[in-house]
């Protein structure tokens, strides 16, 4: 079977290949659904969602695309999200391998420019404190004012679409 890379596939770099490679597919379910030989690199995925894992020894045979030197914790500013079929279910195996959730379980309404999304969301970090968040959608509504006016509270801001500024 030929596996399809996706558009998108965000590549994580690890301090620890051995150690993401089994928090991942140990811990939250992930596939492995390419590895070669003892490469330190692997593709996975979880529901459709696909990342790569990677560690590269920088000895100056392989210049790694990192613009300057990595950091602990890895992914600043960043937090994947992975849309999961029983998100509860995976939290609790989660915490039954001892993982302390970043932010416990939590119910909230997510705006989607044509429905308010309920999810159902909890987000832990990985061994390189990568943030990552697994979300089920609960149910969905349609947007009204009173959302808009929320969310501009939320970001003290006016949204432009309703100004007429871009």
């Amino acid at each position: 079977m030929t596996f399809a890379i996706s558009p998108l596939v965000p590549e994580l770099w690890c301090s620890d290949f051995e150690v993401s490679m089994a928090f991942y597919t140990n811990v939250l379910g992930f596939e492995v659904a390419q590895q070669r030989g003892g490469d330190p690199h692997a593709y996975l995925t979880l529901h459709g969602a696909q990342i790569m894992l990677a560690h590269w020894k920088l000895d100056g045979n392989w210049v790694p695309w990192q613009p300057d030197q990595l950091d602990h914790p890895y992914g600043r500013g960043v937090n994947f999200q992975f849309m999961v079929p029983n998100v509860d279910k995976m939290y609790e195996a989660v915490l039954a391998h001892g993982t302390k959730p970043f932010l416990d379980i939590y119910e909230a309404d997510i705006w989607r420019t044509d429905r308010m999304d309920t999810r159902c969301q909890f987000m832990i970090l990985d061994p390189d404190g990568y943030v990552l968040r697994f979300a089920q959608s609960l149910r969905s509504r349609p947007v009204d004012d009173t959302d808009h006016t929320k969310l501009d509270e939320q970001y003290g801001v006016e949204a432009p679409w309703k100004t007429g500024e871009t």
